[in-house]
C-alpha cells in the first residue's frame, strides 16, 4: 500500500506536509485501530482526508507562498525584486506554482512513507502523528525560503525536509517486505 524509500523528503521535486493539528482526521475512522486490523481502506481513507485537508489548506497559502518565493529567488536579483514577484505570483499563480503544489501535496502524505500494513501492530493514531510531524516540518519551510536568498541559487537542500522521527518510527516499525 503506501510506499517511501527516502529518508528525506524533497519538497518541491517529490512532496512534503503541512497541517496544524489532526482536525483532518476521519470521523468514522478508529484512531486506536493497528493498521494491520484496520487494513489498507482504512489507512487510504486517512491518507486521503490529509491529502484533501492539505488541498483545502494549502493550495493558496503556504505551499503558493514557499513555491512563488522559491521561483522568485530564482528569477530575481535582489531581494525587494523577489518580493514584488512573490506577491504578484501570490495574487496570480502561474500554472508552474500550481503544478509544484499538486506535487508538494501528492508527496507529503502517505505516498512519502514506506510501510506495509499487513501484519503491522502500529496504530492509526501512529499515522496521524506521522503526517501531523511531517506537516509541521513543511511550515518550517516558510521561515527558511526567503528572499533574503535572491540573487543566488537556493542552497542544497533547502526544499527538503528530513522525515520526522514519527514516520521512521512507523516505517521500522512496519516494513515493506523485501
Amino acid at each position: 500500500m503506501p510506499r517511501l524509500a527516502c529518508k528525506t523528503i524533497p519538497l518541491l521535486l517529490a512532496g512534503a506536509a503541512a497541517c496544524g493539528s489532526s482536525g483532518w482526521f476521519p470521523d468514522d475512522v478508529d484512531p486506536g485501530a493497528t493498521l494491520a486490523s484496520a487494513g489498507d481502506a482504512a489507512a487510504a481513507k486517512v491518507c486521503d482526508a490529509f491529502e484533501d485537508y492539505l488541498l483545502d489548506q494549502y493550495r493558496g497559502s503556504l505551499f503558493v507562498e514557499v513555491a512563488c518565493t522559491a521561483l522568485g529567488i530564482e528569477q530575481s536579483e535582489t531581494a525587494a525584486a523577489c518580493g514584488d514577484f512573490v506577491d504578484d505570483c501570490i495574487n496570480d499563480p502561474p500554472a508552474e506554482v500550481q503544478t509544484l503544489v499538486a506535487t508538494i501535496v501528492a508527496g507529503v502524505g502517505c505516498e512519502a512513507i514506506e510501510y506495509a500494513s499487513s501484519g503491522c501492530g502500529k496504530t492509526l493514531s501512529d499515522l496521524r502523528a506521522c503526517l501531523d510531524a511531517a506537516s509541521r516540518e513543511v511550515t518550517e519551510l516558510r521561515y527558511t525560503i526567503t528572499c533574503g536568498l535572491a540573487g543566488q541559487p537556493l542552497p542544497p537542500g533547502a526544499l527538503t525536509i528530513d522525515q520526522p522521527p514519527e514516520c521512521t518510527s512507523l516505517e521500522l516499525a512496519c516494513p515493506l517486505p523485501v
